[in-house]
């Protein structure tokens, strides 16, 4: 049996976001392939036991404070990583066995690459996991023009270190995974050269069976996620600075339902008037009880996994149309986008009363997802690829 370190920044339980239930359901499926998987990341919760070959192992301590991370010259969330806990424990990985494939998750761990003399078998495969090309997503940020001078310092530092430790670990791996081919198309132009493989998620959560938008669905849209990251939290402002006063003046309730900071939900709740905020929820499907779910995030790209939470549970979305990278062409045609947020607003309250096309919507995507998502041919899909990476080399070797 192949042998893998999978070194990422946490143990990504509970699966609270898109980026710990694509790390977690990745790392499941690879290793049902026949692969058996040593996963290093910091304390989350308690992983589930029934996963078969994954040893799930919690790296003593925790990481780094911003204040000492900001003085790194490693980006942000890598500096605040690289702790001597966890150089620690991936040393004794390293000398424990000479390991098949190993594991980058994330640029954030771009930093193992210091390590990478004790890697010892020269047959070990290199791979890269990206979650979004994080170059281009601190660029986006950089460019927020409602940052104040010191931010906007401090975003572009980061910015630079995140473009070099992101094509840096790009270029060194032997393949890197994406999850949609926007981000394939950016790798390819930062990282000339890299082998590149798209690995849209996938989906193994709830399936409603029957749920029609009618004139009695709540007359309401629904915006789920996570928004401990700052781009999301960027993301939620940029939106409802625009809508907000629209909404409330067509009567549309905006649910914000997920993992928010109590400070941030704090300051929102006064500053807003239509949105009304939910915080963590272990069950959504009561909140996604709507007419329709927005998905507007403007900076940053990737595949938004909330897409597939909504199709379903049978929500009919609006989005912008670079937040559905990664859906396949059949369901994107359920799908009513926009390029930007005020014909995003105006399409929300042209359509929020037309529960005939707002059930036509929830309908057809959820049939043309039904079997688009498959969690099992993801595991197939990145260790076919590290199979033919692997037997490449071994063809350069005279």
């Amino acid at each position: 049996m192949l042998t893998c370190l999978w070194l990422a920044r946490m143990i990504p339980f509970p699966l609270i976001s898109g980026d710990r239930k694509y790390s977690a359901k990745l790392a499941e499926a690879f290793a049902a392939t026949g692969v058996a998987i040593t996963y290093l990341g910091f304390g989350g919760g308690s992983p589930p036991q029934h996963i078969d070959n994954v040893d799930w192992y919690t790296v003593p301590g925790k990481p780094h404070g911003r204040v000492v991370s900001v003085l790194s010259m490693m980006p942000l969330v890598g500096a605040r990583h690289s702790t001597s806990q966890y150089k620690n424990e991936l040393r004794r990985q390293l000398h424990s066995k000479a390991w098949d494939i190993i594991v980058i998750d994330q640029y954030a761990m771009g930093w193992v690459l210091a390590y990478q003399r004790l890697f010892r078998r020269e047959s070990c495969r290199l791979v890269f996991i990206t979650h979004d090309h994080e170059e281009s997503v601190t660029r986006q940020q950089r460019q927020d023009t409602r940052n104040g001078l010191w931010e906007y310092l401090y975003l572009w530092q980061n910015y630079l270190k995140t473009r070099y430790s992101e094509r840096r670990t790009a270029q060194a791996c032997d393949l890197v995974t994406v999850n949609t081919e926007s981000d394939a198309e950016l790798f390819r132009r930062t990282a000339p050269g890299a082998a590149i493989v798209t690995v849209t998620p996938a989906y193994d959560g709830p399936r409603v069976a029957h749920q029609p938008i009618t004139a009695e669905t709540p007359r309401a849209a629904v915006m789920f996620g996570s928004y401990r990251w700052s781009v999301k939290q960027v993301n939620l402002r940029l939106f409802l600075d625009f809508a907000d006063t629209r909404m409330h003046q067509a009567g549309i309730e905006m649910r914000i339902v997920g993992d928010i900071p109590a400070d941030l939900r704090a300051t929102l709740e006064r500053q807003y008037v239509s949105a009304r905020f939910t915080g963590f929820v272990q069950d959504p499907a009561p909140h996604l009880r709507t007419r329709l779910a927005i998905v507007a995030e403007p900076i940053g790209g990737g595949f938004k996994h909330k897409l597939l939470d909504y199709i379903f549970h049978r929500v009919p979305i609006f989005a912008l149309e670079a937040c559905v990278a990664g859906l396949p062409e059949a369901v994107r045609r359920y799908v009513l986008t926009a390029p930007d947020l005020p014909t995003l607003t105006a399409c929300v309250e042209a359509v929020i009363d037309d529960v005939d096309r707002l059930d036509a919507l929830q309908q057809g995507a959820f049939d043309a997802a039904e079997n688009a998502f498959d969690w099992a041919e993801r595991g197939k899909s990145m260790g076919a690829a590290i199979q033919a990476i692997a037997k490449s080399k071994d063809v350069e070797q005279p």
